[in-house]
């Protein structure tokens, strides 16, 4: 189905019923990152929600508006008008932002949060890894969409451990394939939308919080789960073993069984 918030046309699937359950997607991929998770949570009982961010698989491109604060309303819209309100929120990388976002703006539609291998708004990240996103982005603008991508991010460290799955490696490209890179070719450039830092307020966040790291995830991204595993009051952290950054791709059948016994927690 598609929801459409501001003229931004949001690619949406609903399976099951019972309580809803909203799964987000990480960077460059899309709802296709839940496949082998969704059945297991609809079997026990969930209403499975998940859908391509602005930018992203099918959803539309707009020429701006790629800021937290959009995400977190395109979120919040989807929640509204599926009448899910209050959702578990589930996402994966820039997915579990969007949600740690959502969650300080509108903590009222939020049930709990299930953080994956998450992406920190406003968390400082290395040198290292912004150069090698500042590189993808210069390369999409000079040598086009699918030469960079094919390049610089079906090899970065974020997705070579995925990549050497077989079966799982096919699956990232398809999605990383047909990635329209929205914000990297936006023509308007978007300014700020607040002005506190996400990083300060995470004290505030009383829903419920699960954080799930990759054994062999990079630094950044482990140092990530372990800010939130230490500021989020009453947080729990969970290492997946022999596993990297995308998690629900890498360990499906794990990943399920870690957010069905926290989501069977909170009831």
């Amino acid at each position: 189905m598609i929801i459409e918030r501001e003229g931004v046309a949001l690619n949406v699937a609903v399976e099951g019923r019972g309580t809803p359950v909203v799964l987000l997607h990480g960077h460059t991929l899309d709802l296709r990152v839940w496949d082998e998770v969704v059945p297991m949570l609809v079997g026990a009982g969930y209403r499975a929600i998940r859908y391509d961010q602005r930018g992203h698989g099918r959803s539309s491109s707009p020429p701006s508006g790629y800021r937290w604060g959009d995400h977190a309303a395109d979120l919040a819209e989807v929640i509204s008008r599926l009448g899910a309100a209050p959702a578990h929120l589930v996402g994966l990388s820039k997915g579990a932002g969007i949600a740690l976002e959502l969650t300080l703006r509108s903590a009222e539609v939020v049930r709990s949060l299930a953080l994956v291998a998450p992406l920190v708004p406003d968390f400082a990240l290395s040198d290292g890894l912004m150069e090698s996103f500042r590189a993808l982005a210069r390369a999409i603008w000079t040598q086009g969409v699918q030469p960079a991508l094919g390049v610089l991010w079906l090899t970065h460290p974020l997705l070579t451990s995925a990549a050497a799955i077989p079966g799982t490696r096919e699956r990232v490209e398809a999605m990383v394939r047909t990635f329209p890179a929205g914000e990297y070719l936006a023509a308007e450039r978007d300014g700020p939308d607040r002005t506190w830092k996400l990083t300060d307020w995470l004290g505030e966040i009383a829903a419920p919080t699960l954080v799930v790291s990759g054994e062999h995830d990079i630094p950044d991204f482990v140092a990530m789960a372990a800010l939130l595993a230490e500021k989020v009051p009453g947080s729990v952290l969970e290492i997946v073993p022999d596993c990297g950054h995308l998690i629900p791709l890498e360990r499906p059948h794990a990943t399920a069984e870690i957010l069905l016994r926290f989501l069977q927690a909170q009831t």
